[in-house]
């Protein structure tokens, strides 16, 4: 596994949205991130972070164009992640995007 890798893409995500606020390009390194993780077990374990920190890089946007297409690939992805932040991230994003909360 590739956690140099994950810590990588992370690190960079972190950059570009908290210090660039460029927060579609924070998303795609986060996402790489995510790609990363193919267990169960690490989906559940590191991928809730990730996850989270998507979401929150999509609130922060303002954007509900953006907000709407995270919040599609998070409902795919949280599956059988059962996590409270995550699902108040999801709620914040339903709001935000006008859609109904499915998660």
């Amino acid at each position: 596994m590739g956690w140099q890798a994950i810590d990588h893409w992370l690190g960079d995500g972190d950059y570009y949205g908290f210090n660039l606020s460029r927060y579609r390009e924070a998303i795609a390194e986060y996402e790489k991130a995510w790609g990363l993780l193919v267990t169960p077990w690490q989906r559940k374990t590191m991928g809730t972070f990730i996850l989270e920190g998507i979401a929150d890089f999509a609130l922060r946007s303002g954007d509900p164009e953006l907000v709407g297409e995270i919040l599609e690939r998070l409902r795919r992805d949280s599956d059988g992640i059962p996590a409270a932040p995550l699902r108040e991230a999801c709620e914040k994003l339903s709001r935000i995007a006008g859609q109904p909360n499915q998660g």
